[in-house]
């Protein structure tokens, strides 16, 4: 006969061994259960330009880089300073050019914008900037162009029709120059609003086509200065070399 002590160790067993073979439901199927939250804005999206224009919105600064060291820039290949050394020449990344005489280089605002240059003139100052997306830019040069003509129409509201387009070759690299004058109202405040229309204005860009991906030389002010700045602008352009 079983002693009490015994007896109750006994029951206690059978107890513990009953609980654990009670059913438990069927186990998960595989795949089951809440999904991975991918493909939100950290993780998805084309690259900022890709469907809408690089160069406004996205940031209050106007650039989606703003505030972003220049190391993080897809494709930036390193710092640059936007400054000019001792011969005049800026190192934007994959390319350098020479600053104009009369023209002042300014530090950029954003990683983004790989240099920023102020031209005088006799309806006020212009500014030069030169942007960098990374290797693969911000859609195609074509694209860039229609866009940027579509930031500019007649003073009875018209789309313009008399926007100049050439192409040409500068240390090896494709070059396509625009030039184009009207209203303009491709600007953003700093708010990322549309800004009101500026009367007499005037772009000469190029899209500048590298082994490091497409460099976007924007000169916009007002249509004098840029008129009269357009020699300079031409000898910036002429002056690009691959960067040492």
């Amino acid at each position: 006969m079983l002693s009490p002590s015994i007896h109750v160790f006994a029951m206690s067993l059978a107890l513990i061994l009953a609980s654990g073979c009670q059913n438990k439901g069927p186990a998960p199927k595989e795949g089951s259960g809440a999904a991975a939250n991918v493909g939100t804005t950290e993780t998805g999206g084309a690259h900022p330009g890709a469907a809408q224009d690089p160069h406004a919105g996205m940031a209050p600064s106007g650039d989606p880089h703003a505030g972003m060291d220049p190391r993080q820039v897809p494709g930036g290949g390193g710092s640059t300073s936007g400054q000019p050394d001792a011969s005049g020449m800026i190192d934007v990344g994959t390319v350098a050019f020479k600053v104009p005489a009369k023209w002042s280089a300014q530090a950029p605002k954003s990683a983004m914008r790989r240099a920023q240059l102020r031209a005088p003139g006799s309806a006020g100052a212009a500014e030069l900037i030169v942007y960098f997306f990374g290797p693969q830019g911000a859609g195609t040069s074509q694209e860039n162009l229609n866009r940027w003509i579509g930031q500019f129409s007649n003073p009875d509201g018209s789309a313009v029709s008399d926007a100049k387009q050439t192409s040409s070759k500068v240390s090896g690299m494709d070059i396509t120059r625009l030039e184009v004058a009207g209203q303009y109202a491709g600007g953003m405040s700093p708010t990322g609003q549309q800004e009101p229309g500026q009367a007499n204005q005037r772009l000469i860009a190029a899209i500048v086509n590298s082994q490091g991906g497409p460099y976007y030389f924007k000169f916009l002010g007002p249509s004098a200065t840029v008129t009269e700045n357009a020699a300079a602008f031409d000898g910036l352009i002429s002056s690009i070399v691959t960067s040492p």
